[in-house]
């Protein structure tokens, strides 16, 4: 499997951001409050994994050597 070096640099910088966005809201009011804000940034990173998964399988699925694909 190869890997595109952008979409990772991509990846990286927006965990970076998120969790950077979750420290410094957590010191500037209660850990609650930065605690409550990470569980919705993993909740929309889900729902876009989600979301992103079904729409691959749908555009491979005939697709030769895609996930329903029979020789």
């Amino acid at each position: 499997m190869t890997y595109n070096e952008g979409a990772v640099f991509k990846w990286v910088l927006i965990v970076g951001i998120a969790a950077a966005t979750v420290i410094g809201l957590t010191l500037l009011t209660r850990p609650l409050v930065g605690a409550l804000w990470g569980l919705v940034l993993v909740i929309a990173g889900s729902v876009y994994g989600i979301r992103w998964t079904r729409d691959w399988w749908r555009r491979t699925r005939d697709r030769p050597g895609g996930p329903d694909h029979t020789p």
